[in-house]
């Protein structure tokens, strides 16, 4: 017994030296590495007429950055029946990474007072509405997009007594514009 008992041991023995073996051979083809990977951040940077509005909120226009039509019968500076007016908005997407999609959003309701007086285009199209969207492509956000929007005070006859009210009480009225800019994403 004692026999068979050192040949069970010596085998035990023989099996965890063979399992000891193939496990430092196999560590001495196993190896570990880390790295990082970087991944650049596409820039955004939005500014309305000079204004960083990823910065702030609000921009401004006054009565300079309006251009009236020629009147021999109007004061510059000034609207009354039959003048129309144009001011631009700049969007400068300088230095963006993506395309943008922008909204310009007028409330007219500063004008509900004045039917006679409207924003009548938005970038040389017809505005019938209370917002005016478009997209810059990626190929284009280097270089400032110049947008004019054109108010006007029709003249008309039926108007005569409102645009008296109009032109003797009111000094000026203010039409809140909001630019929207977002990533635009194909949709």
């Amino acid at each position: 017994m004692n026999k068979k008992r050192v040949g069970m041991i010596a085998v035990i023995v023989l099996l965890l030296v063979i399992a000891v073996g193939v496990g430092v051979s196999l560590a001495r083809y196993s190896s570990t590495s880390t790295g990082t990977a970087d991944a650049q951040v596409a820039t955004w940077s939005v500014k309305v007429n000079d204004t960083d509005i990823v910065q702030t909120a609000t921009f401004t226009l006054d009565e300079d950055d309006i251009q009236w039509s020629d009147s021999e019968y109007i004061a510059d500076g000034y609207i009354a029946p039959s003048r129309t007016g144009t001011f631009s908005l700049v969007l400068d997407t300088t230095g963006s990474k993506v395309a943008v999609q922008y909204s310009i959003a007028v409330d007219d309701s500063a004008l509900d007072d004045y039917a006679q007086i409207n924003i009548t285009r938005v970038n040389n199209q017809a505005f019938n509405g209370s917002s005016y969207t478009g997209m810059i492509p990626l190929a284009n956000v280097d270089t400032p997009l110049t947008i004019p929007v054109q108010i006007e005070w029709t003249n008309d006859e039926a108007n005569n007594a409102s645009d008296t009210t109009i032109g003797s009480t009111v000094t000026e009225f203010s039409i809140p514009i909001t630019v929207t800019a977002e990533q635009y994403l194909g949709n």
